[in-house]
Order: C-alpha cells, then structure tokens, then sequence
C-alpha cells in the first residue's frame, strides 16, 4: 500500500513540476511521459488490490477451525451402588485417565451425581507449521442414595483418581 502512494505522490509532483515550468505548456514528450506514469500507476494500484484480495482470502482460509462433536452413548455395564458397611454406605469409583480428569460431585435430592470432565490436547508439526487439537469428554453418572442415609453428613472425596463417598446411616430411634 506504501508504494502505491509513492508512486501516486511521484506523478503529482512531476505533474506539478512540469505544470509550473516556465513554459507552463507541456510539451508532446511531457504528455507522454505522464500518460505512461499514470498508466502504470493505475497498473500497480490493480495489482496492489489484486494482491490484498488475495491475501484476504488466505488469511480466511487459514483461521483455526474449531469443530465440536457431541456423542452420547448408553452405558449398560452394571450401575454403582453403596456397600452397606453396617453403621455407613460406603461408594468408590475409580477415574480412568485422572491426570486429565476434572470431577465434580454433587448432591441433587436423593442421588449423588458424578460429573467427569477429560480434556485432552494434542500439539502436532505438520507441513504446512504447527496444528493443535483438542478433545473433551463429559459423563454424567446419577447413583441413587440409600433412604437409610443420613445425607447431611455425606463426606466426599476425590484424590489419586479415586472417588470415595462415605454417608452414615440414620441412627435409629428406638
């Protein structure tokens, strides 16, 4: 773009420059000679625009594209439930791929909910420079609690890739 108004700037002082010769008519070589600058000054600036055109749609084409896919699958391996250890339930569950495993546990009205995050990212070189992926996986696993809990003394807890869930049970009256 900075040589395009160079150019333009050169053909508007030689154009005043020749107007204000002492002359102040131009001469058939004078003509000319303007007639070809601007001619290739109208070239440069088509091809200037030409090219940012062009540069334009790479730098389109060369935008990160973010993709996401959503699967959701149906787990019909056998559900987890508390053990009955006499004066507590007790539930463990092991988290594959802990390191890159976010786990969320909650209480929502009479079941204990288990929210597990994986995130994993990929950095590859390719011929083209560097490319990055990403890959996420959520699961939602809903355990019922045992009525003979006493859910306002649940104790959790997440460490090692190892969730553990402790809740006594309700003393009796009696």
């Amino acid at each position: 773009m900075k040589k395009n108004y160079i150019v333009k700037i050169a053909l508007l002082s030689t154009t005043l420059a020749l107007a204000s010769s002492p002359s102040s008519e131009l001469t058939e070589l004078d003509r000319l000679n303007l007639k070809y600058m601007y001619e290739g000054a109208k070239e440069i600036d088509m091809l200037n625009r030409s090219m940012e055109a062009g540069m334009r749609e790479h730098n389109q084409k060369m935008q990160p594209v973010l993709t996401t896919k959503s699967e959701s699958t149906i787990d019909n391996s056998p559900m987890d439930s508390f053990q009955d250890l006499g004066d507590k339930l007790y539930l463990e569950k092991h988290i594959e791929d802990s390191k890159n495993t976010k786990v969320d546990i909650t209480i929502v009205n009479d079941m204990v909910k288990i929210v597990t995050t994986t995130t994993k990212k990929e950095h590859k070189i390719t011929a083209n420079g560097m490319a990055e992926s990403s890959y996420s996986s959520s699961t939602t696993e809903e355990i019922p609690i045992p009525f003979s809990a006493d859910i306002s003394k649940l104790k959790k807890e997440y460490k090692n890739g190892v969730v553990k869930i402790s809740i006594p049970k309700k003393k009796k009256n009696g």
